[in-house]
């Protein structure tokens, strides 16, 4: 389709379009991915704050997350700047629900628990509720029957539905039946699991809406359906915001898709990004077909052409593949189909002379270890002998996961340098001193009945007692003996206090006494106060530093939130907090680490997605098994279809095994295009013939990659 709008032209000079005036300045501004739309916008909002005095507070910022909103953090802090309005959409929604929460209230007369400021749940938990709801349905009533998934994977993908829906506008009594009706294959078993699907969401949106708790979801739904829609607050909105500048349009989701639709007639002028080739955030809910839909003629439309985060040879590439990728079906089938785009985009041998000076294909190994070990080597020879920094390179796995991090990072580590994994969010279990003050919870409280392992006691025991590992095997092994329940015991032995040290005696009898006396306690402490007490009384030392501190304030700030929502629910938060940690709950990173990181010397890990989302521009660009399937995910599961859960979905249609390989087709073609398009000056490519889980590899994208290149350039 693409965008049309009064007037169309290509930006000439950028400067032209950062001076236009405050007032009657509604624009598109579309470009390829590394085109400089988000730097133009940035230069915009400067120049509309500190020279034609615009203030700060009447701008609406919207990006897509925290990391793109770190780039503007940083440069928006100017002299006569006031309040900046600089967040995510689902930050704004949250932030408007909490301000204006009495208007609300009167405009939903649904929510029970007419408080002084609504609940948010995040998405774990959230998750973690639904699948206690759904356990205990299953066990009952004999719902999902059928259903190979266990609860905590059934609540993953309701949760995720309940917030698709939402921000398509779906009524959330609808989900199941959509995706039912969806089905090309029907059966009284699938209509059953679908109907149990509606159910439980009733049930558990029911109960949130009654305890004034909301997540993601029913945030979005509250905000659109009823706060935007009173009146009050509509003048209270028009009269803060006169100017809109919005990022990365086509990655949204349908309502915020609406709410810049909605803002524009309203304000004095926006400025809004569009990748036209756009589309890899189909997974969370972007659409960018909608945005097209909606704002087709609504905007004049300046084009950025080219792109400045990359070599005139990759930008060919990238286009070159992207149409090999995504050529049509033809009856001829896909092997057939995959020859003939290949032949079509096959290079001469002049442009493939000058692509091999951007392009570095590496021949397959057979183990992924072996690879991974490969990559570690190429890296630091792209630092140590090419002059690269390590902030220039970013590798990415298609799910960035902890083995190849700790492969990674132990090879770089030996050279003096680090890496960092922006794909992927450490499990509070992860950190040693937050798994510490949850095994001293673990011990501390039997009642919950969650016994920690002997691994986890050892550890504690080398951070407090200051013991080798062997002698803290031996005294871990003592504990994990104790029954009914671990505990601390007394030790008399003469060998195994000799092996101890007397020393280490005398403080391993203080957390003795300490565990005693807080398990003989009339009543047990929140969990968050045992964690603040036991970090102040057992584990704060003159040794301890700064990040250590850091992680116990996330782990008490985390468990307090945690405990305050699901106490509503008249469960024991304190229990289920410990249990969730437990089971690998992950840590929120705060904006100063993230900035920290982002901005320091480090080798960046990435999923694609989370590469690109993060708007970070590098020269070196890694792709690991790319012979991989999981470079062409298949987008449905067993009780979730992103596509069918939107406002573009045709109703009555059947969402075929067709359908699903043209959509996975054009998710590699447009992922491929634009990360190539933010790779500086070099892309390299390594595989391996087996998988990590011993299976052979036969992934289409380095057939493609062959296609266009001519194969391996043997280094």
């Amino acid at each position: 389709m693409g965008l049309e709008g009064g007037i169309i032209k290509n930006i000439d000079n950028v400067q032209e379009v950062i001076d236009m005036p405050l007032k009657n300045t509604k624009i598109m501004i579309t470009g390829a991915a590394g085109a400089g739309k988000s730097l133009l916008m940035l230069d915009r909002y400067i120049h509309m704050v500190e020279r034609l005095g615009a203030p700060s507070e009447s701008i609406l910022v919207l990006l897509l997350n925290r990391t793109q909103s770190l780039k503007w953090r940083k440069k928006t802090i100017l002299s006569g700047s006031g309040l900046i309005c600089r967040t995510s959409y689902y930050g704004f929604v949250q932030s408007e629900l909490r301000t204006y929460y009495p208007l609300l209230l009167k405009s939903c007369m649904d929510i029970g628990y007419r408080d002084i400021e609504p609940v948010f749940l995040n998405f774990e938990s959230a998750q973690y509720l639904l699948a206690k709801v759904i356990n205990k349905r299953r066990e009952k009533e004999g719902l999902f029957e059928g259903v190979t998934s266990f609860s905590d994977r059934i609540s993953i993908d309701l949760a995720a539905n309940l917030v698709k829906a939402a921000t398509s506008n779906i009524p959330y009594v609808e989900i199941g039946k959509r995706l039912y009706s969806a089905l090309s294959q029907k059966d009284e078993t699938r209509r059953r699991i679908y109907g149990d699907m509606d159910s439980v969401i009733a049930s558990y949106r029911q109960k949130c809406m009654e305890l004034g708790v909301f997540d993601f979801g029913m945030a979005v739904e509250l905000y659109h359906n009823h706060l935007l829609q009173n009146q009050s607050y509509r003048q209270h909105l028009f009269n803060r915001f006169k100017h809109l500048i919005i990022d990365n349009l086509e990655e949204c989701v349908p309502s915020q898709t609406d709410l810049v639709y909605f803002l524009i007639d309203k304000v004095y002028s926006c400025m809004i990004s569009y990748n036209p080739e756009g589309g890899y955030g189909q997974s969370f809910g972007g659409n960018r077909e909608y945005v097209e839909k909606r704002f087709s003629k609504k905007l004049d439309v300046l084009k950025l052409r080219g792109s400045r985060t990359c070599t005139p040879e990759l930008f060919s590439f990238a286009d070159k593949l992207y149409s090999s990728i995504f050529a049509a079906f033809k009856d001829t089938g896909t092997a057939q189909l995959l020859k003939t785009a290949l032949d079509d985009s096959k290079t001469g041998p002049a442009e493939q002379h000058s692509m091999t000076r951007s392009i570095e294909r590496n021949d397959p190994v057979e183990l992924r270890s072996e690879m991974l070990e490969k990559i570690g080597e190429r890296i630091y020879s792209l630092i140590v002998k090419d002059g690269y920094m390590p902030s220039d390179i970013a590798v990415l796995s298609t799910y960035a996961d902890q083995v190849t991090e700790y492969v990674l990072e132990r090879i770089l580590k030996e050279k003096g340098y680090g890496i960092f994994n922006i794909g992927r969010k450490e499990k509070i279990v992860e950190n040693p001193f937050s798994q510490a003050l949850i095994t001293l919870a673990q011990l501390c409280h039997p009642q919950y009945k969650i016994m920690p392992n002997s691994d986890h006691v050892r550890d504690l025991l080398i951070m407090v007692l200051k013991i080798d590992p062997v002698r803290s095997a031996i005294i871990s092994g003592e504990i994990c003996r104790q029954k009914p329940f671990a505990g601390f015991p007394k030790i008399d032995s003469p060998a195994l206090v000799e092996r101890t040290g007397y020393y280490n005696m005398e403080k391993y009898e203080s957390i003795r006494a300490w565990i005693k006396e807080y398990r003989e306690m009339d009543k047990p402490l929140l969990i968050n106060e045992f964690f603040q007490r036991v970090f102040m009384e057992i584990l704060l030392e003159e040794n301890v530093n700064r990040d250590d501190i850091l992680q116990a304030k996330k782990l008490i700030d985390s468990s307090k939130t945690f405990v305050d929502t699901v106490s509503r629910f008249n469960r024991n938060g304190s229990r289920d907090f410990l249990e969730m940690a437990c089971h690998g709950i992950k840590g929120a990173e705060s904006i100063f680490e993230l900035q920290e990181k982002l901005t320091g010397d480090f080798v960046f890990l990435a999923t694609p997605v989370s590469f690109l989302a993060s708007g970070i521009e590098s020269k070196v660009v890694i792709l690991t098994s790319i012979s991989s399937e999981n470079w062409y995910p298949r987008s449905i599961r067993e009780l979730t279809n992103p596509h069918v859960l939107t406002k573009t979905w045709d109703m009555g249609s059947a969402y075929t095994e067709e359908l699903e390989e043209e959509n996975r087709r054009k998710y590699l073609a447009v992922l491929m295009r634009n990360i190539i398009k933010r790779c500086g000056e070099r892309l390299i490519t390594f595989e391996s013939d087996i998988s990590s889980g011993g299976f052979e590899n036969n992934g289409v994208l380095s057939e493609y990659f062959d296609g266009i290149t001519g194969g391996y350039d043997g280094t």
